[in-house]
C-alpha cells in the first residue's frame, strides 16, 4: 500500500479529491476491495478483519450501544459537569454556533434563547422521559442509520484508506493525520448535502 503524500495539512477539496481516487482505486481492484470488506485471513501474524463494519453490523452496534448506556446517559444528562446554560452562552460558544450556521445569525436568537431557559424546568422535562426516549429513539432509527451507513460506506471505506496510507512518523505527522481525516469526513458531509 502506497503511503498518501500531501504538502502540509491537507484541505477538504484536497481531502475530497484523495477520498475519490481512492474510491476509484477500490472499485477497480477486486483484491484491495475483498480485503477492505472482508480482511485478510492471511494476515501476519494474525487475521485481519475488515477495515469497517458492515451497515447492518454498524446499525446493530449503535442500537445496542446506545441501549446499554441509556441509564448512564439519563445520569449524565440529568447531572451535567458542566452548567449548559453557561457553557452555551460562553462567547467561544456563541462564535462556534454562528460560524456552524455559515455565519448567517444577524440577531443573536440563540444567546436570547438562552437566556430564557429555565434549568430545572429542562432537567425535569428530561427525567420524566427517563431512559426509554434515548434508547428507544436510536432503535426506532436503526433502519435510517443502516440506509445512511451503507450510503456513506464506499466514502469512508475510501477514506480510511487515504489516511491509512499518511506518514505517522513524527508528531507534526500524526497532527495532520488526525486533521486530515476530520477534512476527509467534512469532505464526505459536503458531498452528500449536495456541496
Amino acid at each position: 500500500m502506497a503511503k498518501q503524500m500531501f504538502a502540509g495539512i491537507p484541505t477538504v477539496e484536497e481531502m475530497n479529491a484523495a477520498i475519490a481516487a481512492s474510491l476509484a482505486e477500490i472499485e477497480s481492484d477486486d483484491t484491495l476491495r475483498r480485503e477492505l470488506n472482508e480482511g485478510r485471513p492471511d494476515g501476519n501474524p494474525i487475521t485481519l478483519g475488515p477495515r469497517l463494519p458492515t451497515a447492518a453490523d454498524w446499525a446493530d452496534d449503535q442500537v445496542k450501544g446506545a441501549t446499554a448506556k441509556a441509564s448512564k446517559w439519563l445520569k449524565n444528562t440529568t447531572h451535567p459537569k458542566k452548567n449548559f446554560k453557561t457553557e452555551a452562552l460562553r462567547p467561544e460558544a456563541q462564535e462556534r454556533y454562528k460560524n456552524s450556521m455559515q455565519k448567517v445569525i444577524a440577531e443573536d436568537r440563540h444567546a436570547g434563547g438562552m437566556k430564557l431557559v429555565d434549568e430545572d424546568e429542562t432537567m425535569k422535562i428530561i427525567e420524566a422521559g427517563g431512559e426509554t426516549p434515548y434508547s428507544s429513539g436510536v432503535t426506532r432509527r436503526k433502519a435510517k442509520i443502516q440506509r445512511v451507513v451503507e450510503e456513506l460506506h464506499g466514502q469512508r471505506l475510501a477514506l480510511t484508506q487515504v489516511v491509512d496510507r499518511m506518514d505517522t512518523s513524527t508528531d507534526e505527522a500524526r497532527e495532520a493525520k488526525m486533521i486530515a481525516n476530520k477534512r476527509g469526513l467534512q469532505a464526505i458531509g459536503s458531498k452528500r448535502r449536495g456541496g
